[in-house]
């Protein structure tokens, strides 16, 4: 993994949602805990979790390749 070169590309959870276009829970977004239980990593601080931008980008494509991967099989 790459370090990232500023705090810009550390987005929040409601940054993520807003950017997919999911809603956003009480406290967090079902489904990206579910991203989560799949590989997508972050940073929990004072119980907000926080991605930096490489890894949802990273998890995107991983995912994606993952499906096509299923597709060609089917």
């Amino acid at each position: 993994m790459n370090q990232p070169k500023s705090l810009d590309e550390l987005w929040s959870e409601k940054d993520l949602c807003e950017r997919f276009g999911l809603r956003m829970g009480k406290e967090h977004c079902v489904v990206i805990s579910y991203w989560i239980r799949g590989g997508l990593k972050y940073i929990e601080i004072s119980g907000r979790r926080f991605f930096w931008e490489q890894d949802v980008i990273a998890f995107m494509l991983e995912r994606q390749r993952r499906q096509r991967g299923t597709q060609d099989e089917g």
